[in-house]
């Protein structure tokens, strides 16, 4: 039988105990606390703010690209978008028929939308549509308090206005893809894919902004608390005349070809001309597989940049070279003469010149004007392949140019052992002499030919930013009066009346100093009469280089022309119509000056 005294000790254990309980629970409490409001205070603090408050990203507005008269080549025109936050669409697919239904979509498109939407991530804007007008998304933003993680948004879309002549020189912008987002780009965003607007991507894109909106417990926007502008990308002014462009597109009249123009004082790109061309726009705007097809298969290869990727055989323009060669060297026949009876006997076989009737008696200067082959041929025999294929290397050819508008062709000079093994033939160095045979050049290597010519030797970089600092690859050390031999024939190529330039360009309004060239596209017996096949792809190449004006040149230029003929009448008046453009234009520009000098 428990006690009293018993019964109350009994009693008084259990209140101890229950007290210590409670002061453990509320020591646990406290220190729980302490934690919370101390210890873990940033970090809840920060969940906290994160689901109160929704930083979006700010596309800044990509930089443009001017010609160097400020003629806009990819601009940016004002559009609206409509893009989607997964993580706060309480039904996507709810609300994507809605949203269907209001925009007029296609079951076909918001099927491909719900399907790229689950494919990215939850916590990131997804396109569903931009380069929209206002009126086509006035609707919809009338009625976004009704839409949970949709945004209707301000910005600008690229638009090239000279697309057709300057997209291989330009490039474009596509969409981004998997390894876009990779570096750090956006879904919503776009990124250049070719052209410069891939080599200066970093300077067009810009920084992107932030902006910080509180929203409640279903991702609804409640207020704007803080907006963090984005930062424009650099507008960038190439050296590019886009009128100067247009002339030269509009003289190669649709044909196939290529025409580079420079400044021959600082390397500066007038021109980059290749055609066909094809619109840029269409990456922007929507791109279908039946036009890229098309593109792909055209037989013109109308995405190819003939003037920096394609090379051709350079034909007689690469007598100039030879030319050179033979008078550093000291080959007698660069200071005398020969006959040409419109071959040359070597072994078995005639090596036929142009004319089968021959020229007669030519020295170097007559061989430049009448473009001789004999006395080329007889040249590049006495030279030998080393020594022409290291002329021909130092004046720019076999190496890529520099240019900031990669891939680049180097072209093929022949090195000086056969590919083989064996020694060359005479004949194979007679005809590279001449410009056939193995030897390719691009239409830019061609006219920085053309302009170290016109500035005493200095082989440039081509630049296609304007006011870029000139750089010269190297000076080849070139004898006064050699140097004016070879120009003063190729000023007579233009302005002798049997010259091979004659009647295209004597009549220009700057005086011309050039040089033709028909490279042979199908090998012919050395009996034949040159004739051009019916089939358009069996005529031979056409090129005109050269630079103007003759005494004080300023430009120098390069037209190709694929299987368009005799380099004279094919490619000439394309370097007429540029010469009178930009003469033309120094003068209109004089005038002006003159007259606010005279205000």
């Amino acid at each position: 039988m428990w006690n009293q005294f018993e019964i109350r000790q009994r009693y008084n254990w259990r209140i101890y105990l229950f007290m210590g309980a409670v002061v453990c629970m509320v020591l646990i409490l406290l220190v729980r606390m302490v934690q919370l409001q101390w210890v873990q205070y940033n970090q809840h603090f920060v969940q906290s703010e994160d689901n109160r408050i929704h930083v979006s990203p700010i596309l800044p507005t990509r930089g443009m690209m001017t010609d160097r008269n400020g003629l806009g080549l990819a601009v940016n025109e004002v559009s609206y978008k409509i893009t989607l936050i997964p993580e706060r669409v309480e039904d996507l697919d709810t609300t994507l028929a809605s949203v269907q239904n209001l925009m007029g979509w296609t079951d076909k498109r918001t099927a491909r939308l719900s399907k790229n939407i689950k494919q990215s991530r939850s916590d990131r804007a997804v396109l569903l549509k931009d380069q929209l007008p206002w009126l086509s998304v006035a609707p919809l933003a009338a009625r976004l308090h009704h839409y949970s993680g949709i945004n209707v948004e301000a910005g600008t879309h690229r638009r090239y206005p000279y697309a057709l002549t300057t997209a291989h020189m330009v490039g474009y912008l596509s969409l981004v893809r998997d390894v876009d987002v990779a570096k750090g780009y956006l879904r919503v965003e776009y990124v250049g894919r070719s052209g410069l607007e891939r080599i200066l991507e970093e300077r067009l894109h810009g920084e992107l902004g932030y902006k910080h909106e509180e929203v409640n417990a279903k991702g609804r926007r409640v207020a704007l608390i803080k907006t963090v502008r984005p930062k424009m990308g650099e507008n960038i002014q190439l050296s590019l005349d886009v009128e100067l462009q247009k002339v030269a597109a509009e003289a190669l009249q649709g044909r196939t070809g290529a025409v580079v123009v420079m400044d021959v004082h600082t390397g500066e790109v007038l021109t980059l001309l290749s055609m066909p061309g094809y619109d840029s726009n269409k990456f922007i705007t929507g791109l279908n597989n039946e036009q890229w097809k098309s593109w792909l298969e055209d037989i013109e290869k109308p995405l190819l940049n003939r003037t920096t990727q394609a090379a051709y055989p350079p034909a007689s323009t690469l007598k100039l070279a030879t030319s050179f060669g033979g008078i550093e060297a000291g080959i007698r026949l660069a200071s005398g003469d020969t006959q040409c009876p419109g071959y040359v006997e070597l072994a078995d076989r005639r090596i036929r010149c142009w004319k089968k009737k021959g020229h007669g008696k030519v020295d170097l200067h007559d061989a430049i004007v009448h473009s001789c082959d004999v006395y080329f041929y007889e040249m590049g025999d006495a030279l030998g392949m080393a020594r022409l294929s290291e002329t021909i290397r130092k004046w720019g050819f076999g190496e890529r140019t520099g240019i900031n508008l990669p891939p680049e062709s180097r072209g093929n000079v022949a090195s000086n052992r056969h590919p083989s093994g064996r020694n060359w033939y005479r004949g194979e160095t007679m005809i590279t002499a001449i410009g056939q045979g193995s030897t390719t050049v691009t239409p830019l290597q061609m006219a920085r030919f053309a302009a170290a010519i016109a500035n005493g030797g200095k082989i440039l970089t081509p630049l296609l930013e304007k006011g870029e600092a000139v750089r010269v690859v190297r000076n080849i050390t070139v004898d006064g009066k050699a140097l004016q031999k070879v120009r003063q024939g190729m000023r007579d190529v233009v302005a002798d009346p049997k010259g091979t330039a004659y009647w295209q360009l004597s009549r220009a309004k700057w005086a011309v100093a050039g040089k033709t060239g028909t490279a042979q596209v199908v090998k012919m017996s050395d009996d034949d009469e040159r004739t051009f096949s019916d089939a358009r792809h069996h005529q031979d190449h056409a090129w005109f280089m050269g630079y103007a004006p003759f005494e004080k040149p300023e430009i120098a230029f390069a037209v190709f022309v694929e299987h368009g003929g005799h380099g004279g009448s094919a490619a000439g008046p394309v370097a007429r119509a540029i010469v009178d453009h930009w003469a033309e234009k120094q003068t209109q520009n004089a005038k002006i000056v003159l007259r606010k000098y005279n205000d």
